[in-house]
């Protein structure tokens, strides 16, 4: 599985470029070319709306990913673990694609990719709200897990039996 890396050469690229475009569109000499400038400076701004949303999903996927990972979990939880494959599958689906094409400009631009992006990171948003609404259940249910954090009181109920 593949992830992105450190970006911050991409983004000060793309700052540049769009503090770039935006002195070559107040220029009095662009009339000629306006459309095509027009044209790249609506790519850089999907590039940079992709990329924010990109990174959001990646960072909530990978928090959720060692979480639903867990068997006990995925059968505590059913509708979020449900919801969390479905946003891995679109998710993996995009790193597999983005191997295989690493010009970063063109990743950034596909087609329909902002949209997914910015579904998915709704998805995990309520995958995660869910989780910390089940935690707290559990916290009421046992007030000592109050002292843990989520992180070590997940760990505990993953490991838990359900003895009778």
């Amino acid at each position: 599985m593949f992830i992105l890396g450190a970006v911050d050469e991409i983004t000060a690229a793309l700052e540049d470029s769009m503090v770039t475009m935006a002195t070559i569109t107040s220029s009095r000499f662009v009339a000629g070319i306006r459309s095509e400038v027009e044209k790249l400076e609506g790519q850089l701004r999907l590039f940079g709306e992709v990329l924010d949303q990109w990174l959001e999903c990646q960072k909530n996927w990978m928090y959720l990913e060692s979480i639903f990972s867990a068997p006990d979990i995925q059968r505590q939880l059913p509708h979020e673990s449900k919801a969390f494959y479905t946003v891995d599958k679109a998710f993996r689906d995009i790193m597999r694609r983005t191997r295989d094409r690493p010009n970063a400009m063109m990743a950034g631009t596909t087609p329909g990719w902002l949209e997914t992006f910015i579904k998915c990171n709704e998805m995990l948003e309520r995958v995660h709200k869910n989780l910390e609404d089940y935690l707290e259940t559990k916290r009421m249910a046992f007030p000592r897990f109050y002292f843990l954090s989520n992180d070590e009181l997940l760990e505990i109920l993953s490991q838990t039996k359900n003895c009778q």
